[in-house]
């Protein structure tokens, strides 16, 4: 019994301190992130900048532990007819919704999106915070941008101030 005891304490405290560091890691996302660069290496290919080499982009970290992700081209133009209105979905990208930290895990169980296809999933990301710098990467994963190709995307943000 004692044995059992001492496991469940110390089962305890490692699970408390894991929380504790997720905790600590959501406060410092907490702001706004202006979007630096977005590449793309294709598995076995070459890297591409899909929305060119200075894409707009922001991240919005909430501290009751929302986000919110816009990344759009920097060369969109207004909209003036049906085709221009369909280009205008295909230069950008948005999902919100409650996020929670595990480890380097960052995950957004998104709850509302530009493309239909992600509402309702878990989007899981890996992300490395050093200072006002924020990188955001994808697990390899079947890309939406390059039908048929894998891909690892990686997103470099920087703290607002």
């Amino acid at each position: 019994m004692p044995r059992l005891i001492a496991f469940t304490l110390a089962t305890y405290c490692y699970l408390q301190s894991g929380f504790a560091m997720a905790d600590e890691a959501a406060k410092q996302l907490v702001g706004s992130w202006r979007l630096t660069s977005w590449v793309i290496q294709i598995v076995g290919g070459e890297p591409t900048e899909p929305f060119g080499p200075n894409p707009k982009g922001r991240a919005v970290f909430t501290s009751d532990g929302f986000s919110a992700f816009m990344i759009a081209r920097p060369d969109r133009k207004p909209a003036t007819n049906d085709s221009d209105s369909a280009a205008l979905l295909k230069s950008l990208m948005v999902y919100t919704g409650k996020f929670t930290i595990d480890g380097d895990k960052l995950t957004t169980n998104v709850d509302l999106s530009w493309n239909e296809i992600f509402t309702g999933t878990a989007q899981i990301r890996f992300f490395k915070l050093e200072g006002d710098k924020l990188s955001i990467r994808t697990a390899e994963q079947v890309s939406a941008v390059y039908p048929g190709k894998k891909v690892v995307g990686t997103l470099t943000w920087e703290r607002e101030r």
